[in-house]
């Protein structure tokens, strides 16, 4: 289980491990979005449910960690991206004003507001929104969790029993007590 969000750039790399021999251009293809490194800059700009802590420990730009990818817009800062990524969102969808699109989840979009992290859930009409955590920092953990789980489990071994018991384990993890695991869980399994 993946306890931290430091933990994050040598797990992301053994996503991909297996690949860096077999076929080296896909590798480099793949690491570009799936790598996540350690963040070298400070992200100052204020962000609901403590995204700019999360964004200021682990650089997003450009990355997925399985089916949730961040802010995928241009732009060359997370800000700027974000910025982008939510004016674009805003324009399919009516949201209010302290709600912030962050990334893309399936065919939902990922926010951050003052309640938490939710889906916007678009083939709801209306569309609905799902609740996922209290904070941005434990929705990434959990999905990077949910990741790794479904990349050892159903990728790796084909044993869905495994990949639906390991939302028991890691919901024990402190860091993911306001996060709804089970849910993130079935939601990567879906994507």
């Amino acid at each position: 289980m993946i306890e931290t969000l430091g933990e994050l750039p040598a797990l992301s790399a053994s996503w991909l491990a297996p690949l860096e021999a077999a076929d080296p251009d896909l590798y480099a293809e793949l690491a570009e979005s799936i790598v996540i490194e350690l963040s070298r800059d400070r992200f100052s700009e204020p962000l609901p449910a403590d995204a700019a802590a999360v964004l200021s420990t682990v650089d997003l730009r450009g990355k997925e960690i399985g089916a949730f990818r961040f802010a995928p817009a241009a732009g060359t800062t997370p800000a700027e991206q974000i910025a982008h990524y939510d004016r674009a969102i805003r324009q399919r969808f009516e949201a209010s004003d302290d709600i912030l699109f962050i990334g893309d989840y399936g065919a939902g979009s990922i926010f951050v507001s003052p309640q938490g992290v939710g889906l916007l859930d678009p083939t709801d009409d209306p569309p609905g929104i799902i609740a996922l955590a209290a904070t941005f920092y434990s929705f990434v953990l959990a999905q990077a969790n949910a990741y790794d789980a479904y990349k050892m489990f159903i990728v790796k071994n084909d044993d869905i029993g495994a990949y639906r018991s390991a939302p028991t384990a890691c919901s024990q993890l402190p860091a993911l007590a306001d996060a709804d695991v089970g849910l993130i869980f079935d939601a990567q399994l879906k994507a």
